[in-house]
């Protein structure tokens, strides 16, 4: 057997040295090849090029768009020459009189609506050296300012006229913005102007230079006071003598020039991002800088130069930034001037930065799996030893095998194996098998006793060794069969029931350390003559069990926050221990966990939910109680206080402190974690938990009502007046989900004859709680049940007329839609599919407000021209309306706001506004209703005015049936024709 075993150890130790020495050769043969030093290059070669390359493509983007703004200014300049030669006048004068500023201005913007066609811009103007309007007025300037909501489409359906006169917004039917003002001033802060003075003092400068020479890139600014920040580049305006009256220049807004020429997409590196600013000693000056996201917006300091540190030729620096840690940076100058031009020294430069770690993680990656490559090859090379050894001790393993398979109870009979030290040890086993035997039948009573996981014990007064099953050999990790002595088996005893468990008898908590396991012990002991005899039981998988439910009621399984329950129950506590202290309960609702779930799957807005509850953890640090309520709702109850104001301090500090969160959605965007909350004090508002959480939750819904994203203090006169937004939120539920509403039919009169012509069909509610209309309507905006309540309304309406069609004849049903909603495809087909046969008595009454979102409207109105229906503009004359609102619909019929009508027989400017209003819509066909007669004066002039149809009090109060004509009212109009 001597023989035998150090053959085996010198076998192992020779294979085994082979094995390392290859490993460790291989690794230097790597180090010293240089593989890792090259990969880090190629990606900082990457990076170059991929900043080299936005280079070039913003350069070329730049250079064409400079290039079409000199064709457009030399063109407009030969224009406004030859306007200034036709009226005998000189260029610079133009503004002076009216007729020829106008037809200036309009010349000025046909370019300028030319310009937005071809470039991807989002604003154009003409700026003049004077004021058409305010000519005493220095400072002021007049000037055509056209913006482009949709820089990335061609048409001009999408523009607003942001300054200049109205002949412009007539004539390409644009409508002015509601910041629209006629000049611009020049009397702001330094610099402000400089986009209009500098291309001007060039060309004066530089006389006969090309026209690229002259222009000028303004660093962002907000130029229209509208907190939009745009870049703006500038031509100047010359005369036949090359002298500069105005300018002419493009604007870019800060989002779209991040969207468009710094697009994250050619981004190929993670948490990187562009940066567009000055660089001057190895040093961005950001006392201007351009983003290209969140991540430059948040990681550099506006005004404070970033010192970078060149590491590689090329333009490769190295800097820090604050959380990102250590930045690479890739630096390319732009092309945005000339070389001959006057502005060429302010340099314009593009910055790719990008995390030092992600930069380099390839490589770390491919070291990494060389490492891992490596250890799985030497971890098979030493199996491959151990199996090798395996064959020289073949006789060994068979005997150990044969041991493995014997009962603790079998008597052994060892074959001999021609090696005298293991036949010496064969011939020992067979000695203390005989003895385990002697004991085999008081641990089979041991066993029979318990269940699985189950070990036994015996100590006997005349052995000085103890009897272990199987199991505790496995508990205490000891090898199986080994012989335990009774002071080994003192200390083991002792250190498993070191520590007991107060409220369970006989069960012991005790840590595995081999294993890294915390166990529960039941061990039971018995005396017997000659010794004892103990059972020791896993009771893991019962404790566990009674701790993970009794845990379930107190803490969300999610977030592990307090649940609702443990939250009432701890701010009782409180307020119980305290009640002569200030409170406060903080309902929180998570503002996009919906969009996410929908979007992205619940999974992804799980992560949300563990991610906010992170932040909500800051009131931790105060002895806050932070529970997760349900889906997206969380609340937060403080306590302890002597000041109020000291309390709302702490509350306040929650939505800078979130700042800092945030979550990566699955292509790699980051957004802030946005929420809506609200307060309710103890004991101001409230002194029990369950009202706090009501009053906080109100609190929390007028937050999302009015503003996003922000924190209320709950409002007991607001509370008191909103209030069923609250009691209702379930109300509405049952309302939609079985059909609880009706309709009131109030008759709409035509002013010609007299006679009933149509009904609006007014909804009702069959429920108590909805003291009118508008209350449904609010609470189901303030559920997103606005599209339910819309598909109710209109298939109940659609049935109401079928039902009654009769009785209705052929007279139209006038039927409310909700603004900015509409019906699926499956709806339209089903309307198609039942009740095409009344669509002839279908009117649907949209407004103005509706008119404002062209989606929607445009896929409403697709139904309803296709199906024949008839269209009403309601309420017209509530909102900012005017002809080209009609004009973009042209509806059957228009219905003016009773505010216009009413008191309208003695008021002068109601009936020019409604004159000049009927002349209109009569001109092209369309019928017009007055709303909200309730009076005989207003009835008579409403028929002078030549008004098609009228509806209010006085013709017809609102019913559950349908009105007959009135006689007596019908005389009345007819008997006012004649007069």
């Amino acid at each position: 057997m001597k023989k035998t075993w150090t053959l085996r150890r010198q076998l192992n130790i020779l294979l085994a040295l082979i094995v390392i020495f290859q490993s460790i050769a291989l690794i230097f043969a790597l180090w010293f090849s240089q593989v890792y030093f090259m990969l880090d290059a190629e990606a900082v070669r990457l990076l170059s090029n991929t900043t080299e390359t936005r280079a070039q493509t913003f350069d070329l983007s730049v250079g064409a768009m400079i290039g079409n703004m000199a064709n457009e200014t030399e063109n407009l300049n030969s224009e406004l020459v030859q306007l200034a030669q036709q009226n005998q006048k000189s260029p610079e004068d133009l503004y002076l009189d009216d007729d020829s500023y106008n037809q200036a201005a309009l010349v000025a913007s046909a370019t300028l609506v030319s310009i937005l066609k071809q470039n991807h811009v989002t604003g154009a103007y003409f700026i003049l050296n004077g004021s058409n309007a305010n000519k005493a007025d220095t400072v002021a300037h007049s000037a055509v300012y056209i913006r482009n909501s949709t820089p990335d489409v061609s048409a001009s359906t999408n523009y607003s006229l942001e300054i200049g006169p109205t002949a412009v917004s007539k004539e390409y039917h644009m409508p002015t913005s509601i910041r629209w003002n006629l000049d611009m001033r020049s009397d702001k802060e330094e610099n402000y102007f400089d986009f209009y003075e500098k291309p001007i003092w060039a060309s004066t400068q530089f006389k006969g230079s090309e026209m690229e020479r002259f222009g000028y890139w303004s660093t962002p600014k907000d130029i229209l006071n509208d907190n939009q920040q745009v870049v703006c580049y500038t031509m100047p305006v010359l005369d036949e003598n090359g002298n500069g009256y105005g300018v002419i220049g493009i604007e870019i807004a800060m989002p779209y020039f991040s969207q468009h020429y710094l697009p994250d997409s050619d981004l190929l590196y993670h948490n990187s991002f562009y940066v567009i600013s000055e660089m001057h000693d190895n040093a961005l000056d950001l006392g201007w800088f351009i983003p290209s996201g969140v991540l430059a917006k948040t990681y550099l300091k506006s005004g404070e130069p970033l010192q970078l540190k060149a590491v590689k030729e090329g333009g490769i620096f190295e800097t820090t930034l604050d959380e990102l840690g250590t930045m690479y940076s890739s630096v390319q100058k732009l092309k945005v001037y000339s070389e001959n031009s006057p502005f060429v020294d302010e340099n314009w430069t593009l910055s790719c930065f990008v995390p030092s770690d992600v930069l380099t993680e390839n490589s770390v990656s491919v070291r990494e799996k060389v490492f891992y490559s490596i250890a799985l090859t030497t971890v098979l090379a030493f199996t491959a030893v151990f199996v090798l050894v395996y064959f020289f001790t073949r006789k060994i393993s068979r005997l150990s095998k044969y041991v493995r398979n014997l009962s603790p109870y079998d008597e052994i009979h060892f074959l001999p194996t021609g090696m005298r030290e293991i036949d010496d040890l064969t011939s020992a086993v067979q000695l203390l098998n005989q003895s385990l035997m002697n004991v085999s039948k008081t641990t089979s009573k041991i066993l029979e006793l318990s269940l699985l996981p189950i070990g036994g014990y015996e100590v006997l007064d005349n052995n000085k060794h103890v009897i272990l099953t199987d199991f505790l050999y496995k508990l205490l990790h000891i090898d199986q069969g080994s012989l335990i002595s009774k002071d080994d088996w003192v200390l083991f005893y002792n250190k498993l029931t070191q520590y007991p468990i107060d409220d369970h008898d006989d069960i012991y908590e005790y840590y595995d350390e081999y294993a890294g396991k915390q166990l529960w012990l039941r061990i039971l002991e018995a005396k017997q003559p000659t010794g004892s005899v103990g059972v020791i039981l896993d009771v893991t998988a019962d404790i566990e069990e009674n701790r993970r439910l009794a845990n379930e009621l107190d803490y969300d399984a999610l977030t592990h926050l307090f649940s609702n329950t443990a939250l009432k129950r701890e701010a009782n506590r409180k307020i119980k221990e305290e009640p002569d202290k200030i409170g406060a309960m903080i309902f929180i609702d998570l503002d996009n966990l919906k969009y996410i779930n929908d979007n992205f799957g619940h999974d992804m807005g799980d992560r949300l939910i563990i991610r906010a509850s992170e932040i909500f953890r800051y009131f931790e640090q105060f002895k806050g109680i932070v529970s997760r309520i349900s889906g997206d709702e969380f609340a937060v109850y403080l306590h302890g206080y002597e000041d109020q104001d000291e309390l709302r301090k702490i509350i306040e500090k929650l939505y800078p402190y979130s700042k800092s969160f945030s979550f990566i959605r699955p292509n790699g965007t980051s957004n802030r974690i946005r929420f809506s909350s609200g307060v309710a004090w103890y004991p101001e508002d409230a002194d029990n938990v369950i009202d706090l959480l009501k009053l906080s939750d109100f609190a929390m819904y007028e937050a999302k009502n009015k503003e996003k994203g922000r924190l209320f203090e709950f409002n007991r006169d607001y509370y008191q007046q909103m209030s069923y937004l609250l009691e209702n939120r379930e109300v509405i539920n049952r309302l939609l989900d079985e059909q609880l509403i009706r309709f009131a039919f109030q008759p709409i009169v035509d002013l010609k004859t007299g006679e009933i012509i149509a009904y609006e069909a007014l909804m009702r509610s069959l429920l108590n709680d909805f003291k009118n209309p508008m209350e449904i309507l609010t609470v189901a905006a303030a559920q997103s049940k606005s599209a339910q309540l819309e598909r109710m309304i209109i298939l109940m309406a659609y049935q109401t007329v079928e039902e009654n069609s009769q009785e209705i004849g052929d007279r139209k049903i006038f039927i409310n839609s909700i603004p900015s909603q509409r019906l699926s495809e499956e709806d339209h087909l089903m309307l198609e599919r039942h009740y095409r046969h009344i669509f002839k008595n279908i009117v649907i009454e949209v407004t103005e407000e509706e008119n404002n979102n062209s989606n929607n409207m445009n896929e409403k109105i697709k139904f309803i021209r296709k199906s024949g229906i008839q269209i009403a503009v309601d309420d017209f004359g509530s909102g900012y309306s005017n002809e080209l609102r009609i004009l973009s619909l042209l509806p059957d019929i228009i219905k003016i706001d009773m505010e216009l009508i009413q008191g309208i027989h003695s008021n002068s400017d109601k009936q020019n506004i409604v004159a000049n209003l009927v002349e209109f819509c009569h001109n092209k066909g369309i019928k017009v209703v007055a709303e909200g007669i309730e009076e005989t004066m207003d009835l008579v002039k409403i028929i002078e005015m030549d008004i098609d149809y009228a509806q209010g009090y006085y013709l017809g109060r609102p019913t559950f049936s349908f009105a007959k004509e009135d006689e007596r009212l019908k005389k009345e109009i007819l008997d006012l024709h004649k007069k």
